[in-house]
Parts: C-alpha cells; sequence; structure tokens
C-alpha cells in the first residue's frame, strides 16, 4: 500500500435481513390490489382505465427517480455516481448502490422528501382524476416506498451517526 492510501474501518450497529416470506405476501397483495384497481379504473371509464395503470405502473417510478436525483444533484451539488436502478424489493426504483455507503440521515432525509411531494402532486391533480385513478396512483406511490421506510424505521436508532449499506440479501448499518 501507498503512504496515500485511505483505509476505511465501519463497525456493524445492525443488519435488516430481507425475509422471503415478507415479499410473497407482499407481492401477493401487490396482485391483487393491481387487478381489483384495474377492474375499478376500468368500471368508471374505459378511457382511465387504458390510461391510468400504465401511468401508475411506469410513471410514478419515474416521478421517484427525477425527484430523486434532482433532490441528489441540489443537495450533493453533482450528479449520483453510486445511485443506480434496482429491480429487487425492498429497494426497487432508483436506490443507492451495493457497493457504498451512504449516510442514513440522507437516506431517509431524500425518501420523507419524495413520499410527500409526490403525495402533495397527486394531490394537485385530484379534482381532474376519477377517485379509482387516483387511489391506484397513491397506492403505486406507496408500494415502491412502503420496503424503504420500514427498513429506515428499523435503522432509525443508529440514523444520526449510520451509514447504510445495501447488499443482496440485507441492509445493513454501519458506523465508522
Amino acid at each position: 500500500m501507498s503512504k496515500e492510501s485511505t483505509i476505511y474501518t465501519y463497525r456493524l450497529l445492525k443488519r435488516v435481513h430481507y425475509k422471503p416470506i415478507f415479499f410473497q405476501v407482499y407481492w401477493i397483495l401487490t396482485v391483487c390490489a393491481f387487478l381489483g384497481a384495474t377492474l375499478a379504473i376500468s368500471f368508471w371509464s374505459v378511457p382511465a382505465g387504458l390510461i391510468g395503470v400504465p401511468v401508475g405502473v411506469i410513471g410514478i417510478p419515474l416521478v421517484q427517480t427525477l425527484l430523486l436525483r434532482l433532490l441528489l444533484r441540489t443537495k450533493v451539488k453533482h450528479a449520483p455516481q453510486s445511485w443506480s436502478w434496482s429491480y429487487q424489493l425492498p429497494w426497487f426504483g432508483y436506490a443507492p448502490g451495493t457497493d457504498t455507503y451512504i449516510a442514513l440521515t440522507k437516506v431517509r432525509r431524500l425518501h420523507f422528501h419524495v413520499l410527500w411531494i409526490v403525495l402533495v402532486l397527486l394531490g394537485c391533480l385530484y379534482p381532474w382524476l376519477p377517485p379509482s385513478l387516483f387511489g391506484f396512483l397513491i397506492f403505486t406511490h406507496l408500494w415502491l416506498l412502503l420496503p424503504r421506510l420500514i427498513i429506515i424505521f428499523l435503522l432509525r436508532k443508529h440514523s444520526s451517526s449510520g451509514y447504510l449499506k445495501i447488499n443482496e440479501n440485507d441492509s445493513s448499518c454501519y458506523a465508522q
């Protein structure tokens, strides 16, 4: 090693393991809600059903991704290279990469901002949306964020000094 190398040591504070039964139940509830929303939206109006479901499934994750990128760019003052798109629960969507440590306070703040900003944006669209489509969009938004918020809640004790590391089978909180 050279003299200019920096060595970081992290101490594990808490680890949250991903339980497969949780994800199975989560997906079953999601399929039931998706089918119910499709039937309810199509019942109210055919155009809303044809347009609303794809908008909810594709549009909400894109809005969350854009908001996270915007918040990271304005808070950190540069584009986030360590964040990427993830297709696995609980970090489905735009999330910190598996090869980096990120301050738990930053993750908590970003996700609570995204939670409230999207809810406010959907609230602004409420007068023009059928009630079933409005409910479906809110459900999709909360469905994407709920597993992340549960992990953040479980790690709340260490949020002031903890660093989050996301692995394939767990999320861990470390202290430097």
